[in-house]
């Protein structure tokens, strides 16, 4: 008799790990350059711990997504269940931190605890995809992902301006730690069927094709990535209502949902390479407003802007992590690839705008980033069209010959 693969409906896991995510995102993530502003630093110290975090997510991301690729039976429960308590542990202790270099500490502490959930969804549903032997279509992470970012984060600025901000962080874990109770049993039921057992993992480093593109992800957040905090405490100076700063980012995940599910349905090649340069585009015409110096009302309409840009990113970039992967096991180790240039590109990103935010201001710094934007396109532009083939040889494209510009014969 065949056993069940999974305790649990793959659907419950996914959504489990999006939703603490969606927690992290939309309580938690908005309100970390708030606290370390009250705490006393300035705005060039903020994107340097901000950027700190993510080179220190740098250092656990790819062994992890090759974990995830090959990973399998009950001996990896415990360990993984221990990093996923991390972060409700956290959460409990973050209202009782006083000092600064406490603070500090929580912040990083809580960026590496919040690593593993976005990985275990998008494993999941690719894993699904397989099992059932249909197109991975990313439509369902992206959507499902940012509504509950938006969705969390609208409900974050309700509940945070009814009962104020430390009473909000002092019941959170509660929820986020019930949310996670799917992933807790979402191992396997059994040992593994050897005739279902991976193949050895193949290399760890990209080749050149994958290096251009990876660039061209990296440049676009090295740009995108230190907008969404500082435009936060672009608002703070503003307006006094606390519950308006995690609205910028939840207006923006909104819209994200929405270019993503109006782009799904087109998502060949040649149109996940248009959307890459499309996001880009519209970022170049966020900064631009930006630096016209908006309104604390100007701010939330600029966030629909960041949700397009990001919503185009996003859905292209995971296009390309399935096309490059093709039938091989090395899905996670891709998207490893893609989350340790984000990381990159978001600490060095942080770091220089807080830099000249704290020298000129936000509007000014909008203006002098705006020319970084023609980098993205051009590396994917370098990268051409092969770089978007399945990386072994013994796997065909998955979509038919395209002969528009970005994607006709290199």
């Amino acid at each position: 008799m065949e056993r069940r693969s999974l305790s649990l409906p793959p659907l419950a896991i996914i959504l489990s790990a999006l939703f603490v995510n969606g927690m992290a995102g939309g309580f938690v993530w908005p309100y970390f350059p708030v606290f370390l502003s009250q705490s006393g630093l300035s705005k060039s110290s903020i994107g340097l711990v901000l950027g700190i975090s993510n080179i220190l997510v740098f250092l656990v991301r790819l062994p992890l997504g090759r974990w995830l690729d090959h990973g399998h039976g009950r001996r990896f429960d415990l360990p993984l269940t221990v990093f996923l308590l991390t972060f409700p542990a956290l959460l409990f202790l973050l209202p009782h931190t006083r000092s600064s270099w406490a603070l500090i500490a929580m912040v990083l502490g809580l960026q590496l605890a919040r690593l593993p959930f976005l990985p275990l969804g998008l494993a999941r549903l690719k894993k699904q995809a397989d099992e059932q032997k249909k197109r991975f279509s990313p439509l369902l992470f992206v959507g499902a992902h940012h509504f509950f970012l938006g969705v969390l984060g609208l409900l974050a600025g309700i509940i945070i301006v009814g009962i104020g901000v430390a009473r909000t962080f002092s019941f959170l874990w509660i929820p986020v730690l019930l949310s996670m109770v799917p992933l807790m049993f979402s191992g396997t039921s059994g040992p593994p069927e050897p005739d279902i057992l991976p193949p050895p993992p193949p290399r760890l480093l990209p080749d050149r094709k994958e290096f251009l593109v990876l660039l061209s992800f990296f440049f676009f957040h090295m740009v995108n990535a230190p907008l969404l905090p500082f435009a936060e405490l672009y608002m703070k100076t503003h307006t006094p209502h606390a519950d308006w700063i995690p609205w910028i980012a939840a207006i923006a995940e909104m819209f994200m949902v929405l270019s993503a599910a109006l782009l799904s349905r087109h998502m060949t090649v040649g149109v996940a390479r248009i959307a890459l340069a499309g996001a880009s585009g519209v970022l170049a015409l966020r900064m631009a407003l930006y630096g016209l110096s908006p309104t604390a009302a100007g701010l939330l309409g600029i966030a629909c802007l960041d949700g397009i840009s990001s919503g185009l990113f996003w859905m292209a970039s995971l296009k390309w992590i399935a096309e490059r992967s093709g039938q091989s096991n090395t899905f996670n180790q891709m998207s490893g690839y893609v989350d340790i240039m984000v990381m990159l590109s978001g600490a060095l990103g942080t770091f220089l705008f807080g830099w000249a935010d704290g020298r000129e201001g936000f509007a000014a710094a909008s203006r002098e980033f705006l020319g970084l934007n023609i980098l993205a396109p051009a590396f994917l532009i370098l990268a051409g069209k092969r770089s978007w083939q399945p990386r072994l040889s013994g796997s065909p494209p998955s979509n038919p010959p395209d002969r528009s510009f970005f994607s006709g014969k290199e």
